[in-house]
């Protein structure tokens, strides 16, 4: 698999209107290459299913908040299974994006109903104090689910999440855009045009990604090591994020500050992030102070995907805190 041809994700909006997706299979069971699988959909209320995955059998469930707004569960689902040989995990596409229901106006791209879809989950599948680890915009939705939920989260794992302030995000993604150079633009501009034109299209798809990750990554080539697609899904899932999510989601949020209603959240926090990412270090340094119970693991000269660039270290790591233990070097950082 080259890095042309499957890459992985980041932030990006969408909204979603119900789209139909054939007949709603009863779960089924099929082998996986080192985990029971179960697939199925969730009901969360208004005509919306949320199309889940649950891999592996541990006595635990880690649900993960996969990133976008608009991409799956596909671009990290599978980098993420060796979790799954002592833990189950659940994943599920949210609102708008692959298998889920394609909802593509405002009112059902707000960014509280993602909230509340994730309670659906939770109540779906019995968990009374969830696990939760929220990568990229996953992050956005699990302080959006803890600012309402704060007693029903047992463990939290943030994974160079955007920042809890809006003015930070910002900031981030004005000084990308400052840093690629014309020939880039171009470029990325060329493939945006052919994605818009053709949705269907996955070399278009594929070859934007490319260029809009490369910036993530300490090393390029850790790209070529994912196992997923952050351009999976159907043709319509791909133009209803391009049309509809991307315009809608993060759009709804307004100029956020998740400061106030998360200091409410007690549970322990490991925030990973790495030192070359996208995303700044003092964005992730807030959410370890903000949250009575967190702490941060920096993962230095590593970018956006930690699980891809330095994978026995974030997986040690990740497994520690889920049994209990905060990793040796995770860092307690004082509240301004």
């Amino acid at each position: 698999m080259t890095s042309s041809s499957r890459v992985v994700l980041f932030p990006v909006l969408v909204l979603l209107q119900p789209s139909c997706h054939g007949p709603r299979p009863s779960p089924t069971r099929i082998a996986a290459r080192t985990a029971v699988v179960q697939e199925g959909f969730v009901e969360a209320g208004g005509g919306v299913r949320l199309f889940y995955r649950l891999v592996g059998s541990g006595r635990d469930t880690l649900v993960v908040l996969h990133g976008g707004p608009g991409f799956t569960m596909d671009y990290l689902a599978d980098d993420l299974e060796p979790l799954a040989s002592r833990h189950a995990l659940l994943f599920y596409d949210q609102r708008g994006a692959g298998r889920s229901s394609l909802v593509s106006d405002s009112t059902a791209l707000d960014g509280q109903r993602f909230a509340e879809d994730l309670e659906a989950v939770r109540s779906r599948f019995a968990l009374q104090r969830m696990a939760l680890l929220g990568h990229s915009w996953g992050a956005a939705v699990a302080a959006l689910y803890a600012s309402r939920y704060p007693d029903r989260i047992g463990r939290l794992l943030i994974v160079d999440g955007i920042p809890l302030r809006q003015v930070e995000f910002v900031e981030a993604f004005e000084h990308l855009a400052a840093s690629r150079d014309s020939a880039t633009r171009a470029e990325m501009q060329k493939w945006m045009e052919a994605r818009r034109a053709n949705p269907g299209d996955p070399m278009a798809c594929h070859a934007y990604y490319v260029l809009w990750f490369r910036p993530f990554f300490a090393d390029s080539t850790a790209m070529s090591r994912s196992k997923g697609d952050f351009c999976a899904g159907t043709l319509e899932s791909r133009r209803n994020k391009i049309t509809s999510v991307d315009r809608f989601t993060v759009a709804s949020l307004g100029a956020w500050d998740w400061r106030p209603s998360l200091r409410r959240v007690t549970a322990p926090t490991l925030v990973i992030q790495g030192s070359a990412d996208v995303l700044p270090v003092v964005g992730a340094r807030e959410w370890a102070a903000t949250l009575p119970n967190g702490r941060l693991l920096l993962f230095e000269g590593f970018g956006h995907f930690p699980y891809l660039e330095a994978p026995e270290r974030f997986f040690t790591a990740v497994d520690a805190f889920l049994q209990g233990s905060w990793p040796p070097e995770a860092q307690t950082i004082a509240a301004p």
